[in-house]
């Protein structure tokens, strides 16, 4: 095992799971929802509120406030990105397909949601940069000898 496979882990692991944390409410939340209190434990207190005002109608509205084509899929397509390419994204699974889409998501969110405010500070774009960045890299590097592509014989690594 070398450094860089550990790097590449502790990467993967950081970005996939900010990413899933943050699709999970988008396809699963809504009014009167709440996550798992295991989920709530380790995201913080500010995450059942996410839930609660989560769910596809609620970022489908959103969408549609945005100006963003078919919003109810895009809705389902950008929780789907960031949940399942989370997810993928943390086990090394399925790459670069998975880090493409998450880096084409974070390029939407970051262009259609955040970019009149610009780049710093609340509600600015850098948070979907820095994520839609990384997944990019991981997608450009592939997702290192401690992932599951590896084990499937499917890595670049």
């Amino acid at each position: 095992m070398h450094r860089r496979d550990l790097g590449l882990l502790t990467l993967r692991l950081a970005v996939g799971g900010t990413l899933a944390a943050h699709g999970l409410p988008k396809l699963v939340g809504g009014p009167e929802r709440t996550p798992p209190a295991w989920l709530a434990r380790i995201a913080g207190s500010n995450y059942p509120a996410a839930w609660e005002q989560g769910g596809p109608q609620s970022f489908a509205a959103t969408l549609t406030k945005l100006g963003v084509p078919w919003p109810r899929a895009s809705a389902y397509a950008a929780g789907l990105a960031e949940f399942g390419g989370g997810i993928a994204i943390a086990a090394g699974l399925m790459s670069p397909r998975a880090n493409l889409a998450v880096a084409a998501n974070m390029a939407v969110a970051a262009r259609a949601a955040h970019w009149k405010t610009g780049f710093y500070g609340q509600g600015g774009y850098e948070f979907a940069f820095v994520l839609g960045a990384a997944a990019l890299g991981l997608a450009v590097t592939g997702p290192g000898a401690l992932s599951l592509d590896q084990l499937r014989g499917r890595s670049r690594a």
